[in-house]
C-alpha cells in the first residue's frame, strides 16, 4: 500500500535500525534533526514535496476536490498548496497528510476515517508512526487488546475506532495531530463530520448530479475508468450512468469464479450491450506462497476477512500497472438502507432503550468459536463498553428517527473499521474510489426520505431514467440470482424459496478447497507448541477441529471455524514476531 512510517525525537540508531526493516519499494526518505521518515507503495496514492522544499509533505490515499468549477484528483502540487484544517476538511476522498517544519509534525486524516495512521510513544520524547498498524505492533513488540479487538470478531465490524493493540493510538476520523519533534509532547483535535438533518427534502435530482460529477470527473480530465461491475444494484447504477454518456474510454472487470452469479449476470449484460468486459479469476496459489501472501494480507487488513476471502480480493493484482482508476459501488447499500437489518427489525425495543447487552445479539457474526473462556468475557466486555460509547457519540434516537440513526450507525462504525482497511490495502495496487462514500454526497442522506431509500426505489429510479434496458437483468445476492423488481423482503422469500425446494444454487467451494490445499500446514499449526502456550484458544476445541480435517470429516461449519482460525493465527504470528 501506499504507506508511511517513522520516528520523531531523539531516537537511537536502533531504533530507525528497527524502521528501515520495512523500507520495502520506498519512493521517499528524509534524515533530519529529530525526524526520520520513509514513504512508499503505489505512486499512484503516493504524493510528497521534493527533499529540499521548505513546504514539506507527504500524503497518502487520494484527495478529490472541486477546482474552479472542475471535480479533479489531487496532485503533488495541489497537496503542497493545501495547508489550512478548512481546505482539508472540505476535502473527499481518502488520505493521510503529513506536514512538518523544524519545530513540529502535523497529521492529518480524512473526515469519514478510511485512511488511518498509528503513533505510540517511547521513552525520550520519542514518537513513532505509521500507517500500518503491524509494523509499529511488531517493532514495540504490542499484544493485541482484546476488548478492543472483540466487536470486530464477534460482531458485523468493529464498534470503536480505536486501535485493536495496546499502547498505539489510531489516528482517524478527521483528526488532527500535532508531535513536537523535540519534546515528543502529542496533541489531538477531531473534526467530528455530521450529515446535515435540515428536514427539508434533498430532490434526487441534485443527488444524481452530485454523483454524476463523482463518476465522470475522471473521464473528464481524461483518465480511464474500468468499473467493478459484480450482478448486484449498486455497480449497475454506475454502469447506467457510463451507459448514458458519450464517454467510451471505460470498461467493466468482474472477479471470481465465472460460474458465480455476479459473474454470469455481469457476462450477459456486457456481452447483450456491447461493452468491453474481463472476468478475472486467478488460480489458487501454489506452495509456501500462499501462507505468506494470506499473513500479508490479514495482517495488513486485522483480519477483515477470513483467509480464503484474499483468493477473492488478489484478483486486483491483474489491474497493477494499467493506467487506470477502478471505480467502486462500495458503500451504496447505505443508499439502500441495507445495514444492520435484523438490528432495526428484531432488535428495535433494546435500541429505544439503550440497551447494549441487548443488542448485541443482534450485530452478532460467527466467524469461529476458538477463544478460551477469559478472552472470550473479555471481548463481550469490550463490545458493550464500545456500543454504549456510541449510544453516547451519536445523536438521540428520538431526534433523528431510528432508520437514520441504524444508517449513521453504519457510517460511523463501518466506513472506519471494514472499508478502511480493504482501501488502504488498494492503494497499494491501483487508484480507487467508491463514488457512494464521499463526504459531499452523504452529507445529504438524511434529507432524502427514508421511502426513497428503502428498497433501491432511489436507485431503480436511477437506473430507469438513465438506461432502462438494465431493468430487465436479474441481481445477484450471495449465491443466487433474482428478478430485478423484487424489493428486499421480496428478495429474502425468494432465497428462502430456493432452499427450502432445495432448487439448485451456486456453491463457492473456494474456502473447502483452500483449507484442504493447507491440511498439513493447519494440523502442524494447531498442534504446535506456539498455538498451544499461546493462552488465548480452547486447544481442545482446535483439536477436535485438526482431528476432523484430518480425517476428512470436516463439516461446512469446521471448514468455516478453519478458514477463521488460520486468518486470525497467521495475524498473531505477524505481528508477534
Amino acid at each position: 500500500m501506499s504507506w508511511i512510517i517513522g520516528a520523531s525525537g531523539n531516537f537511537t540508531r536502533e531504533q530507525i535500525e528497527k524502521i528501515k526493516r520495512f523500507n520495502t519499494n520506498s519512493n521517499f526518505q528524509i534524515n533530519e534533526p529529530n525526524l526520520f521518515v520513509i514513504a512508499g507503495g503505489n505512486i499512484g496514492t503516493l504524493f510528497f514535496s521534493e527533499t529540499n522544499s521548505e513546504n514539506k509533505f507527504i500524503a497518502v490515499g487520494i484527495g478529490i476536490k472541486d477546482q474552479l468549477d472542475q471535480t479533479k484528483f489531487l496532485t503533488a502540487n495541489d497537496w503542497g498548496r493545501i495547508t489550512n484544517e478548512e481546505e482539508i476538511q472540505g476535502l473527499n476522498g481518502h488520505f493521510v497528510l503529513l506536514r512538518w517544519n523544524n519545530n513540529e509534525i502535523k497529521i492529518f486524516t480524512d473526515s469519514l476515517g478510511l485512511r488511518d495512521i498509528y503513533i505510540t510513544r517511547l521513552a525520550n520524547g520519542v514518537v513513532l508512526f505509521s500507517t500500518r498498524a503491524d509494523w509499529i505492533a511488531k517493532i514495540i513488540k504490542a499484544k493485541l487488546n482484546f476488548k478492543e479487538f472483540g466487536s470486530r470478531w464477534l460482531l458485523f465490524n468493529q464498534i470503536s475506532s480505536k486501535s485493536v493493540f495496546e499502547n498505539i493510538e489510531r489516528i482517524t476520523v478527521g483528526t488532527k495531530v500535532n508531535i513536537n519533534r523535540l519534546s515528543g509532547e502529542v496533541t489531538t483535535s477531531k473534526f467530528n463530520w455530521q450529515p446535515t438533518f435540515t428536514k427539508i427534502d434533498y430532490p434526487v435530482l441534485d443527488f444524481s448530479k452530485t454523483l454524476n460529477d463523482f463518476i465522470f470527473f475522471p473521464l473528464i480530465n481524461q483518465q480511464k475508468l474500468s468499473l467493478s461491475l459484480s450482478g448486484g444494484m449498486d455497480s449497475r447504477v454506475i454502469l447506467s450512468y457510463l451507459l448514458n454518456s458519450k464517454y467510451r474510454d471505460w470498461y467493466t472487470h468482474t472477479f471470481g469464479d465465472g460460474n458465480h452469479p455476479d459473474s454470469l449476470v455481469a457476462k450477459k449484460i456486457t456481452s447483450n450491450l456491447g461493452v468491453t468486459h474481463e472476468g478475472i479469476n486467478m488460480s489458487l496459489p501454489e506452495g509456501d506462497s500462499i501462507i505468506q501472501e494470506i499473513a500479508d494480507y490479514v495482517s495488513g487488513t486485522l483480519v477483515n476477512n477470513a483467509a480464503s476471502g484474499f483468493l477473492q480480493l488478489r484478483n486486483y493484482n491483474k489491474l497493477v500497472g494499467r493506467n487506470e482508476i477502478i471505480i467502486d459501488g462500495g458503500f451504496g447499500e447505505i443508499w439502500r438502507r441495507e445495514f444492520f437489518n435484523r438490528l432495526l427489525i428484531t432488535g428495535q425495543k433494546a435500541l429505544i432503550n439503550n440497551n447494549a447487552k441487548e443488542i448485541i445479539p443482534y450485530l452478532t457474526i460467527h466467524r469461529a468459536n476458538i477463544f478460551n473462556e477469559d478472552v472470550r468475557l473479555e471481548m463481550l466486555c469490550g463490545c458493550e463498553e464500545q456500543i454504549n460509547n456510541i449510544f453516547s457519540e451519536l445523536p438521540r434516537i428520538n431526534e433523528i428517527g431510528i432508520e437514520n440513526w441504524v444508517d449513521l450507525f453504519a457510517i460511523k462504525t463501518r466506513l472506519v473499521n471494514y472499508y478502511s482497511h480493504e482501501q488502504t490495502r488498494l492503494d497499494s495496487l491501483v487508484m480507487c474510489y467508491m463514488p457512494f462514500a464521499q463526504p459531499f454526497l452523504l452529507d445529504n442522506i438524511f434529507n432524502i426520505s427514508i421511502e426513497q431509500r428503502k428498497n433501491g426505489k432511489m436507485f431503480r429510479k436511477l437506473i430507469r431514467n438513465n438506461y432502462s434496458p438494465l431493468l430487465k437483468y436479474p441481481l445477484a445476492k450471495g449465491q443466487l440470482s433474482h428478478p430485478f423488481w423484487l424489493n428486499t423482503i421480496q428478495s429474502r422469500i425468494w432465497n428462502i424459496a430456493y432452499k427450502k425446494l432445495r432448487l439448485k444454487t451456486y456453491r463457492d467451494n473456494s474456502s473447502e478447497r483452500l483449507i484442504n490445499s493447507l491440511k498439513t500446514f493447519i494440523n502442524d499449526s494447531i498442534n504446535s507448541a506456539s498455538t498451544k502456550e499461546a493462552g488465548i484458544y480452547d486447544n481442545n476445541k482446535l483439536i477436535n477441529l485438526s482431528q476432523s480435517l484430518h480425517t476428512g470429516d470436516a463439516t461446512a461449519m469446521n471448514i468455516h471455524e478453519l478458514d477463521w482460525w488460520l486468518a486470525f493465527e497467521l495475524f498473531r504470528k505477524s505481528v508477534t514476531r
